[in-house]
């Protein structure tokens, strides 16, 4: 950690310096901006990213220690603390970024050209600001992120009795992928009696956010996802053409699961089926093997990713061990000036290695694109799980490559098939949950636990077709998903990050000598071009409906294979 403790004296003189510095570029730029020429635009926009990346690594921190160690009283004091210190920057320098976008003639900005076309479009589609963005911005802390904290409190607190000891969703949660029924039954059990207390406070934090959101965006007078779209750098019709694509898919889902009942013997599954190997020869991996893998799947790309790879698990900065406490989703983040940091909890199985190649696959990216300005190495969400995904799909090759045993072969096949299928179907039936959530606000005005149950296990049944059956707890499954609270809008990208994934490993296998230095290209390339542009130097098309076709269509082959190696076994 590159902090003492949250309540360290360093931690005071970081927030001290961004106050001042802030201050200054205040004082000395307000209402001046129009007139400066091109050198003296790039200093303010150098001094602008300074105070912008020193508090993000206060905060990057703080989200670190407080998801993988300490959810105390000065861990979230801290995170309290840091949601009124960006609400102060924000109001202090609100003024920065729509001068920007106005200039009249900022000249060639070099690496932030990229940023200032971010500005123009925000203030395109936002319109003048004025007092009411100010008010908005500085109600913030007690508005939707107020909120989205106690959310991340609510859901800390989840514990889940397992042999009589209380562990974290996130230790519980594995256990569903399990081959033992019985085990999986009787966690599922925990977990329903672990997420009924304070259910209704979920709820209700939920619907304040989303009632805050809406709000918002009435005032602004956009919609809830505009900010997100213009973030990402894709139109709300091209996100309809995923969404369609995506609902094309679930045939294949419905195929799936009804393949999966037959070979596991049962007339329906349960719920708590649905991630279960397909019989019991998965067998548990050290995880200095899956290290190993990973990094092999790596080299096939290209050495020098190898390399990456491998500096990346030597840096100690990958956290796998689970333990009470710890946050359940895999993440990697990076603090600025520091190496990326994973953490993820591993437990042995098969989908613990292709997470872990994931993760390491956002670590490279990030460690690629840090050669850029802050402002300008954090390439759209899209993008990002793009790369995370190819690298997934390249584990799976090598697990495959690696085992000539069809129950072997078609274990991995199925694991990695799921994974796909909630890439692309699982988080489109998330996007229409969230949809539907601001409907309910709309017409009701208030979100209810029952209601949001209703609305959940309908989306769900949908998805998974009539070979699943969601038992009646099920209903509160919602009330876990972090996302949901923290990160609004946020699933899209993951269908997008599929099929985008599907076709870069298409291009992989049409030139696999070729491929690595493109790739190395992508990765290094940070924030500086659209999606689809940095996508389209590597040979993907992002914006033809007919390509991201043809990349489900994948999805179709694969579940062929697997039906195959099943016969092969039955």
């Amino acid at each position: 950690m590159i902090f003492t403790a949250p309540d360290a004296q360093e931690i005071d003189r970081v927030l001290a310096t961004v106050r001042q510095e802030s201050k200054a570029l205040s004082d000395r730029l307000r209402d001046r901006i129009a007139e400066l020429d091109t050198e003296a635009l790039l200093d303010g926009i150098r001094r602008y990213e300074l105070c912008v990346s020193r508090l993000q690594r206060v905060s990057v921190y703080a989200e670190l220690l407080y998801a993988l160690h300490d959810q105390g009283p000065a861990a979230t004091g801290l995170l309290r603390r840091l949601d009124a210190e960006w609400a102060r920057l924000v109001t202090e320098l609100e003024f920065f970024e729509p001068a920007l976008a106005a200039h009249p003639d900022p000249g060639d900005l070099g690496p932030y050209t990229r940023f200032a076309h971010h500005t123009r479009t925000t203030a395109a589609s936002e319109g003048p600001g004025g007092p009411h963005e100010v008010a908005l911005t500085a109600l913030l802390p007690t508005g939707t992120e107020g909120w989205q904290r106690l959310a991340q409190q609510l859901l800390a607190r989840i514990r889940v009795e397992i042999d009589g000891e209380p562990r974290s969703i996130g230790e519980a949660l594995p256990t569903l992928y399990s081959p033992d029924r019985a085990g999986r039954a009787a966690v599922h059990a925990s977990i329903n009696r672990a997420l009924e207390p304070e259910l209704e406070l979920r709820a209700t934090a939920l619907g304040m956010i989303v009632a805050d959101g809406e709000a918002r965006a009435g005032l602004r007078g956009t919609d809830w996802l505009e900010a997100r779209h213009r973030a990402d750098g894709i139109r709300p019709d091209e996100v309809a053409a995923l969404l369609a694509v995506a609902d094309e898919c679930t045939p294949i889902i419905h195929e799936h699961y009804a393949l999966k009942c037959t070979l596991m013997g049962h007339d329906r599954l349960a719920d708590f089926d649905r991630y279960a190997p397909l019989d019991n020869s998965e067998q548990d991996i050290a995880w200095p093997d899956a290290v190993d893998i990973v990094i092999a799947s790596f080299r096939s790309v290209d050495p020098d990713f190898e390399k990456l790879a491998l500096s990346i698990f030597e840096s100690g900065c990958v956290d796998a061990a689970p333990r009470p406490g710890k946050q359940r989703s895999a993440f990697t983040r990076a603090i600025p000036g520091q190496l990326p940091c994973i953490s993820m909890n591993f437990t042995g199985r098969v989908r613990d290695i292709l997470t872990l190649g994931h993760e390491v696959g956002h670590a490279v990216h990030m460690r690629l694109s840090s050669g850029r300005p802050f402002l300008a190495a954090s390439p759209p969400s899209m993008v990002n799980e793009t790369v995370a995904l190819f690298c997934e799909a390249m584990t799976v090759r090598t697990l495959l490559a690696g085992s000539t045993d069809p129950r072997t072969r078609a274990s991995v096949l199925a694991r990695w098939l799921e994974d796909q299928m909630v890439a692309v179907g699982r988080h489109a039936a998330l996007h229409r949950f969230e949809v539907a959530l601001r409907a309910e606000v709309h017409e009701v005005g208030t979100l209810e636990p029952d209601r949001i149950g209703e609305l959940w296990t309908d989306g769900q049944r949908r998805l998974y077709g009539p070979a699943v059956e969601p038992t009646d707890g099920y209903r509160m499954w919602w009330s876990y998903l972090g996302p949901l609270f923290t990160d609004p809008g946020s699933h899209y990208p993951y269908i997008y990050g599929q099929l985008a994934a599907l076709a870069l490993l298409s291009r992989y296998d049409e030139d696999p000598a070729g491929f690595g230095p493109r790739f190395h290209r992508l990765l290094s390339a940070g924030d500086t071009l659209p999606p689809d542009r940095l996508l389209g130097a590597a040979g993907v098309r992002t914006t033809e409906a007919d390509d991201w076709r043809r990349a489900a269509h994948t999805l179709r082959d694969q579940l062929t294979r697997l039906n195959s190696l099943a016969r092969q076994l039955h």
